[in-house]
């Protein structure tokens, strides 16, 4: 997922910095990638070690069970959201809580939202084509839909590689009006991200005089969700019931920021006390989604509560590399593991192996791949855009020191 660096590093600093977010996103980065690596280059659980169980070794059970703490990557993902919210949102509430007149300019918060999402994106699309091309081509049964495994056959079958596909998802479109491009399943969170980031231009306004206002207003567009008939526009009804998560990446950025006097302690006990409460509502995806988000809400704001107390989280911080490209992992890796996957069924009669090998050799294949490409589709964009005055300034000032 896209992290957001530029919009945190301003010229309002947190009491202590807040460098353990890159450790974080990193992890849930990794994390999602290796509950894929498990799925698709494992035989799996249920479609394998249930049948087969008798046959593994010590080793192969041992593997298989520590893996097996990889399975949560949806949830993980909404960590992502509740971060993003976060972290889009606290350079703005700082700004505020300095100057509630402040311009806030919508041209460079849009010109950096697409800087920051479109470059890996539109790699990652590619790469998804080139990987499947030559997949298909060589008769990779899971391209094909023809593999043992019907959960693989569910997700990555039958994919669509059209003109209009591609700029539908290109234009985050998919799927309420064009099916997804190619078999990058991951690519679904980005089109939640990309339409949180474009309805957060009207909440953050609203939010400028009175953040209770327009947290209502996510709530209640929130419930409404629940009725997806008297939605006219169908990707709203979608988009607005998980923006709630994401939301409370704002809520937390707030409180940081010193707008809502809530001690984050307390704010930690709130998200945890929701957590707890929507156990007792009917399990829907959505309520689901909410708990898990109320998880991790509590999480986020318990370690910037720990962060400010002066305590260590430099094992986090120390992660800090793996969160640098995380957004690049988390958008290549998928595309990446499926052709392996091909590749494995194409020379094994069709079957995925017992052992859990390939699942780590397939993840230190992504990390690496990821990394690389880090440089060519993110760094470069992360330099912010000189004026004319400021380079003409630079030249003047490069000439007298020469």
């Amino acid at each position: 997922m896209p992290d957001n660096r530029l919009e945190t590093r301003k010229s309002f600093p947190m009491q202590r910095k807040i460098h353990f977010l890159d450790g974080l996103r990193g992890i849930a980065a990794f994390y999602v990638m290796a509950g894929h690596a498990r799925w698709l280059l494992w035989e799996g659980f249920n479609e394998g070690y249930l049948k087969n169980g008798h046959l593994y070794s010590s080793v192969d059970k041992l593997c298989m069970y520590f893996l097996s703490l990889f399975k949560w990557g949806h949830e993980f993902v909404l960590f992502f959201f509740v971060l993003s919210g976060f972290v889009i949102h606290l350079g703005y509430a700082k700004k505020l809580t300095a100057d509630p007149e402040v311009k806030i300019s919508i041209k460079e918060y849009l010109y950096k939202r697409i800087k920051r999402i479109y470059p890996p994106f539109l790699f990652a699309i590619f790469l998804t084509a080139l990987l499947d091309f030559i997949g298909s081509k060589y008769g990779f049964s899971i391209y094909s839909g023809d593999t043992p495994y019907s959960s693989i056959n569910k997700q990555i079958g039958n994919t669509s590689h059209s003109i209009s596909t591609l700029f539908g998802n290109i234009l985050f479109l998919f799927p309420e009006y064009v099916p997804r491009f190619g078999t990058n399943g991951p690519t679904w969170s980005l089109k939640f991200e990309w339409w949180f980031y474009i309805l957060y231009i009207p909440f953050l306004f609203m939010s400028r005089k009175n953040i209770y206002l327009s947290t209502g207003l996510v709530v209640l567009l929130f419930v409404v969700s629940f009725f997806p008939g008297i939605w006219p526009v169908a990707i709203l009804q979608t988009i607005f019931s998980s923006m709630l998560c994401w939301w409370f990446g704002v809520l937390i950025a707030e409180v940081v920021a010193g707008r809502l006097k809530i001690p984050l302690l307390y704010l930690t006990g709130a998200f945890l006390v929701g957590f707890v409460g929507l156990f007792l509502f009917k399990s829907r995806l959505d309520i689901a989604d909410l708990r898990t988000a109320f998880f991790f809400s509590a999480l986020l704001s318990f370690f910037l509560w720990y962060n400010n107390k002066e305590y260590s989280l430099r094992l986090l911080e120390r992660l800090k590399p793996l969160g640098d490209f995380s957004y690049t992992l988390y958008i290549i890796h998928f595309p990446i593991l499926v052709f392996l996957s091909g590749i494995i069924l194409k020379i094994n009669n069709n079957y995925l192996p017992r052992h859990s090998w390939y699942v780590f050799a397939g993840m230190v294949v992504c990390i690496v791949i990821a990394y690389l490409c880090y440089f060519l589709v993110e760094v470069p964009f992360m330099k912010p855009l000189k004026s004319g005055s400021e380079a003409r300034k630079k030249k003047d000032v490069s000439a007298v020191g020469s």
